[in-house]
């Protein structure tokens, strides 16, 4: 059984956390004019980063998880 989805508060607060991960991922993929290319282990760190930021996201809405 999910646990409770969390406050307005937390959830906003994981959506944001969200939003700067997939964006630093974004970056990461393609980056933009003038920067250099990510290194694969900048790469690992920002997917590992933008997963667990999605999995409090559904923590805090109380979507379960399909793992």
């Amino acid at each position: 059984m999910p646990a409770p989805p969390s406050s307005r508060e937390s959830r906003a607060l994981a959506k944001l956390a969200w939003e700067a991960a997939w964006e630093r991922l974004g970056n990461a993929l393609q980056p933009p004019a003038g920067y250099p290319p990510a290194t694969p282990e900048q790469l690992a760190e920002c997917f590992e980063v933008a997963q667990t930021r999605l999995d409090q996201m559904r923590a805090a809405y109380g979507v379960p998880e399909d793992r």
